[in-house]
C-alpha cells in the first residue's frame, strides 16, 4: 500500500472512530446528570416552574436535572454559559420569552439570540395581566383607555424595566389604543411598583400571573385583563384585551434550550421527555397553581416563535421610539 493510500486509509478509519463512539455517547446519554441554568434568582416564578417540570423531566430520562441559577444581566450570563457548552446534551437552560424582548432592544449580545441556542421545546405558556389598585375607579380596560385619552401622558404604568417584555407590552397598548401613558420602571429587586400601585401613585401594573393573582385573590389589585387570545382560567371573568381591542394578543412562554450543535438525537429525547413529563396530572396542577399552563411544542416550533416574538418586540420597540439600551 502507497504511503498516500495509508493515510488515506488511517484517515478513513480515525473518522469511522470517533463517528462510533459519538453514536455510542449518544445511545448511551444521559449517562450521569444534567445540568440545568436558570437565568433569574431562586425563588423567583421562572425558578419555581423550572423546578417544577425540571424534577418530573429527570424522572422521564433517569437522570437527576440540578438546577443552577446563574443570574445576572437579565438572563444574558445562563445563556451566554449555554451557548458556549460542551454539545453533549449534559447543559440545559430554561429560558424565558424575556429573552426576545432583550435580544429586540439591546445593541448587542454575546451570542445569536436565535441560532446560538438549540431550541427543544416550550414547557409552559401563560398570559400577562393588566391590574389597578383594588381602591381605583378604573374598573375596565376602556375605563383606562378612555382616561388616557381624556388626559394625555397622565395614566401611568409600572414594568421590571425599560426594553423588558412588561414594558413592550404597555407600550404596544399604548399604540393600539391611540394613546399616551407614562412608563415608570422598576428594575429587580425595585419591588415591582406594588407599593406605588397600591397607594394609588401609579395607575397600571402589567406583570405574570404568579406575581399579581395573589395580591388580586387578597383584593389589594383588580386585575381588568389578560393578554391571551383567550380568557385566563385562573380568572375566568377578567376580560381578554381582544375583547377590547381585537388582535392584541401576547402569550409568553417558558422553555428548554441547549448549546448549538447539539445532536438531534438528544435534542429528540430531552423533547419526548418533556411531553411525557406535561402529561402528568400532579405536574399539571402544580404548574397552574404557579399559574402557568404547560404546553410542549417541536424544536421546529420553538425556533420558529423565538424568531417572531423577536421581530414583534423589535416592531414594537422601533414604532415607539424606544431607545435601544448598550
Amino acid at each position: 500500500m502507497s504511503r498516500r493510500n495509508f493515510s488515506i486509509f488511517f484517515i478513513f478509519l480515525a473518522l469511522n472512530f470517533f463517528a462510533q463512539l459519538s453514536h455510542a455517547q449518544t445511545t448511551q446519554w444521559p449517562s450521569k446528570p444534567i445540568k440545568l441554568l436558570v437565568g433569574s434568582p431562586a425563588g423567583s416564578g421562572t425558578d419555581a416552574v423550572s423546578r417544577l417540570v425540571a424534577v418530573k423531566v429527570g424522572e422521564v430520562l433517569g437522570q437527576v436535572l440540578v438546577v443552577e441559577n446563574k443570574v445576572g444581566a437579565g438572563g444574558q450570563i445562563a445563556a451566554e454559559v449555554t451557548s458556549k457548552a460542551a454539545a453533549d446534551g449534559y447543559t440545559l437552560i430554561s429560558i424565558s420569552s424575556a429573552h426576545a424582548s432583550q435580544a429586540a432592544t439591546l445593541k448587542s449580545l454575546p451570542y445569536d439570540p436565535v441560532e446560538g441556542l438549540s431550541w427543544i421545546s416550550t414547557v409552559a405558556v401563560y398570559p400577562l395581566i393588566l391590574a389597578v389598585s383594588q381602591e381605583s375607579n378604573t374598573m375596565s380596560i376602556t375605563d383606562l383607555i378612555k382616561k388616557a385619552k381624556n388626559n394625555p401622558g397622565s395614566v401611568s404604568y409600572t414594568s421590571s424595566g425599560v426594553g423588558s417584555a412588561l414594558h413592550l407590552m404597555g407600550e404596544l397598548l399604548a399604540a393600539q389604543s391611540d394613546t399616551q401613558m407614562t412608563h415608570i420602571p422598576f428594575p429587580a429587586g425595585g419591588g415591582f411598583g406594588y407599593t406605588d400601585i397600591l397607594a394609588g401613585r401609579i395607575d397600571m401594573m402589567i406583570n405574570i400571573p404568579g406575581l399579581i393573582v395573589p395580591y388580586v385573590r387578597a383584593n389589594k389589585l383588580r386585575a381588568i385583563a389578560v393578554t391571551s387570545p383567550e380568557r385566563y382560567e385562573t380568572l375566568p371573568n377578567v376580560p381578554t384585551l381582544s375583547e377590547t381591542i381585537p388582535g392584541l394578543e401576547v402569550i409568553s412562554w417558558l422553555g428548554y434550550a441547549c448549546p448549538p450543535a447539539t445532536p438531534s438525537e438528544i435534542i429528540k429525547k430531552i423533547n419526548a421527555a418533556i411531553r411525557t413529563a406535561l402529561s402528568n396530572k400532579d405536574l399539571q396542577a402544580q404548574m397552574q397553581k404557579a399559574g402557568v399552563r404547560p404546553q410542549a411544542n417541536s424544536p421546529e416550533e420553538f425556533h420558529a416563535l423565538v424568531e417572531k416574538g423577536i421581530a414583534k418586540y423589535r416592531a414594537i420597540a422601533q414604532s415607539r421610539k424606544i431607545e435601544i439600551q448598550p
